[in-house]
């Protein structure tokens, strides 16, 4: 398979976009680097003159099509957002030209599709209102279509205890509600969707589920129950899995009392009882943003997410995940960078399972004004297996053994991973690196206490960025180069292996080429064996 700031994140998720940087300060000071996108498999759509495409989201019909929404408009926000719709009869791979679904005088933004076992689609928005002084969340909106989506019902206001009158301003006026995750149908046919927002006064966002048990028709606030509430955390983004037996999972995006550059896991909640209940919010290893679910056919679920921890990329690229274990804790899922347009604009994706074991994941490209798909096959997306040959370097400096010397010497508040040592923790990611801070050359040299000999050297560069860099060998004093990386863009976490014979008593990274600041994510050495 081709791989490739958390302020308050429910208003990043309401529109009011927090663009990551480019880089650490030094490269931001300095223009900041360029980056060459990946190609997606599909282009989907393409908007209007002067418009963008934000937002997808795509539901697998009982007929085998896919339909898709998403929200077009000049910018991430603005009056004008208005909602398309457009589907695919060939698994993903050509698609009808959108059709606007919906269009009010206001920003409809975040479009939700589901089609319920009785056949009619339910299509779910929020809309804001930026004519006015801070802008008015307006609440959520639920429309219906039993004509496969000729037609449309007038939209509903979904009724919440996250909406009231108050004069009370944190970004928006307390007491709004909003909605990311898709509406869901349980096995007795009620159905209920995500929400969350603020009460008139209480500024820290909960996240709640109201219920419908007219097919979508009305969403009554007498039928609300909390996932999830605590001073001190905003519970956002709720997105909801039914998983076989009808137990449903929410997963949580989390902002918290102050901003931080470093990583806020996510949060999940459990409901065995229909969503009347859920139990205590617990924190998993993965940081999303703007995530959806696919319960595939095996009886996994596949996870698209804006990924936020900075592992692949310092900007909020779409990773998937694989949960194979869903009734268990979601901690341990192996992950894969599916598509990165390049800019702090994207994630949102939505994720259908085309055909057994291959989901279609949907993403957008602000940049070109595009909506775009990657396939994955998700039998490629597995855990990384323990590499028996591979010397544990960190533990080699940590007693002795070992010694680094390298002008790569940055670290960075907030991420802790930055450092001389990230570059030999044993995990690639970009914020688990060692960083000049400049641009290169800088070099990187590990020596031995005793020679030891050695089988290959391997090397992981700027995760995102073109880098250039000569890779070395000393035995017996004597320098020899024993591998070259190009200056291209790299994305996953594996390292490019160099071979490297016989009895070596230190290994170098000469960094030649980088396009911002120079960085070496990972140095690793590979002992003689079977």
């Amino acid at each position: 398979m081709r791989t490739v700031p958390i302020v308050l994140a429910g208003v990043v998720a309401l529109g009011l976009l927090s663009t990551p940087a480019s880089a650490v300060d030094g490269d931001v000071a300095s223009g900041g680097p360029s980056w060459s996108p990946g190609t997606p498999d599909v282009v989907i759509a393409q908007a209007a003159q002067g418009k963008k495409l934000h937002f997808p989201n795509a539901e697998r019909l009982a007929d085998g099509s896919v339909v898709a929404v998403a929200r077009e408009g000049a910018g991430h926000t603005g009056q004008d957002g208005r909602l398309l719709m457009l589907t695919s009869d060939d698994g993903g791979s050509t698609w009808s030209a959108p059709e606007v679904v919906h269009d009010s005088p206001f920003d409809d933004r975040d479009p939700m599709i589901t089609q319920l076992s009785s056949g009619r689609l339910l299509l779910s928005w929020f809309q804001n209102d930026y004519s006015v002084t801070p802008p008015e969340p307006m609440g959520t909106f639920v429309a219906h279509s039993d004509d496969g989506g000729e037609t449309w019902s007038a939209p509903v206001a979904v009724q919440s205890m996250l909406s009231g009158e108050s004069d009370i301003v944190d970004t928006y006026e307390l007491g709004w509600n909003a909605s990311h995750g898709q509406i869901k149908e349980l096995p007795g046919g009620d159905l209920i969707v995500p929400l969350y927002g603020t009460v008139p006064d209480d500024k820290w966002q909960k996240a709640t589920v109201v219920r419908s048990t007219d097919g979508g028709e009305t969403w009554s606030a007498a039928t609300e129950s909390v996932i999830a509430s605590a001073t001190g955390t905003h519970y956002q983004e709720p997105v909801l899995t039914v998983l076989p037996g009808g137990v449903v999972h929410a997963l949580l995006r989390i902002g918290t009392a102050a901003s931080t550059m470093g990583a806020v896991h996510s949060q999940e909640s459990w409901s065995r009882d229909g969503g009347l209940t859920w139990s205590a919010p617990a924190e998993i290893d993965l940081v999303t943003s703007s995530a959806h679910t696919e319960v595939l056919r095996d009886g996994s679920v596949f996870l698209a997410y804006g990924d936020l921890s900075g592992h692949f990329t310092d900007r909020r690229g779409t990773v998937g995940a694989v949960i194979r274990s869903p009734k268990a804790p979601w901690n341990g899922a192996a992950t894969e960078l599916v598509w990165d347009s390049g800019t702090g604009d994207q994630a949102n994706p939505a994720v259908v399972e085309v055909r057994p074991g291959r989901v279609l994941v949907i993403g957008f490209d602000s940049a070109t004004s595009r909506l775009v798909g990657t396939f994955v096959d998700v039998s490629e997306i597995r855990p990384d297996r323990p590499d028996p040959r591979r010397v544990d370097l960190l533990s080699l400096v940590s007693s002795g053994a070992a010694t680094v010397s390298t002008d790569l010497t940055h670290v960075q508040a907030g991420r802790p991973g930055v450092g001389v040592l990230g570059a030999i923790d044993g995990v690639v990611g970009y914020w688990d690196a060692a960083w000049a801070p400049r641009a290169a050359p800088a070099s990187y040299t590990l020596e031995f206490a005793q020679p030891r000999r050695l089988a290959s050297v391997g090397v992981a560069l700027k995760p995102g960025y073109a880098s250039a860099a000569v890779v070395s060998v000393r035995s017996g004093g004597e320098w020899r180069d024993v591998g070259t990386l190009d200056s291209v863009v790299r994305w996953g976490d594996d390292l490019t292996w160099f071979r490297s014979a016989g009895l070596v008593d230190a290994v170098r990274v000469t960094i030649t080429s980088s396009n911002g600041w120079a960085v070496l994510a990972e140095l690793g050495v590979r002992a003689p064996g079977a």
